[in-house]
């Protein structure tokens, strides 16, 4: 089982960066169908994130959002749940790790399950010792 940073598919919606492309694609396209090629998990803030940058920084339509968000939703992937005690938790180690807060409470979600391995292009997820980030 891996975690699945937004990243991957930020890089589907907006087709950069271009290296990554083809291969989070095929990602994505392992995690169609009743029987998933890949057991992946994430959390709520995955979503949340992907529409945030694609309204406010890539001012995408209000109905292309909720393409991108049924796509995503249609996808095999496992939705995690967010415990209160994550959040402070997830500010000190974006604080020690210099690391975005969604990433940090991704990596407090990761531990807390168990997970080792990441589906990301973020490098900020190399800082942690015990997280494996995987390319696509």
């Amino acid at each position: 089982m891996r975690f699945l940073d937004v990243g991957v598919i930020l890089c589907v919606a907006l087709k950069q960066p271009e290296e990554y492309f083809k291969r989070c694609v095929a990602l994505l396209n392992r995690l169609k169908g009743p029987e998933p090629e890949e057991v992946m998990v994430t959390t709520f803030l995955t979503p949340s994130v992907l529409y945030f940058i694609l309204d406010n920084r890539e001012k995408v339509s209000r109905d292309k959002l909720t393409v991108a968000i049924k796509a995503l939703n249609s996808l095999n992937i496992k939705y995690l749940s967010l415990k209160d005690s994550y959040i402070e938790e997830a500010a000190v180690l974006a604080e020690r790790y210099d690391i975005d807060f969604d990433d940090a409470v991704n990596v407090v979600v990761m531990r807390e399950e168990g997970i080792r391995e990441i589906y990301a292009l973020d490098n900020d997820y190399e800082k942690i010792e015990w997280v494996t980030r995987v390319d696509p």
